[in-house]
């Protein structure tokens, strides 16, 4: 009898951890800022890798909230061609807009602030191939973000551009 018992405590404790690991995640999720705003589903940040990145700078920021600063996420800017630009997060305090461009990447990135397109390099298997994919500086994009933020703002309000990738990946020139 105490063996059974032992064994289905074991046996609750390996299958329900999980679940109330999820559950108790889930609802802190829900309580933050990132949530209020995005309304994504706590689910989706395991299929999304940009929500995630963006939801893990948030995590790492997060304290300034206690200090008033202000949040906001996939923020839409009018360009002046009567297009729309994405900022993937904005952090609105005392010293200024801090706009952020999230890069969730894994892999070899190789460019610099000159080079128009930057390449993530991904090793592709056995046989020493690599994957290559081009996307667009990330450096000239926030300064275009920028560029047209400052027609919404006061000109004395100081704007910081701030460019974040994962630890997934390593900056290579």
């Amino acid at each position: 009898l105490l063996l059974s018992l032992l064994l289905g405590f074991l046996f609750s404790l390996f299958f329900l951890s999980p679940l109330i690991i999820l559950a108790y995640r889930s609802k802190q999720y829900k309580k933050s800022a990132y949530y209020q705003i995005t309304k994504n589903p706590y689910s989706s940040l395991k299929y999304d890798k940009g929500k995630f990145g963006e939801y893990a700078t948030y995590l790492n920021l997060r304290g300034y909230e206690n200090s008033g600063g202000k949040f906001l996420f996939n923020v839409y800017i009018p360009k002046s061609n009567s297009k729309m630009t994405e900022i993937d997060m904005l952090l609105i305090c005392l010293k200024g807009i801090f706009v952020f461009e999230s890069k969730n990447y894994s892999g070899w990135i190789f460019g610099n602030e000159s080079h128009k397109n930057w390449t993530q390099t991904l090793p592709k298997g056995w046989e020493g191939d690599c994957h290559k994919e081009k996307f667009y500086n990330p450096i000239m994009q926030n300064a275009a973000h920028i560029r047209h933020l400052k027609n919404l703002v006061e000109q004395d309000v100081p704007i910081y551009s701030i460019i974040v990738f994962s630890e997934r990946c390593t900056l290579k020139d």
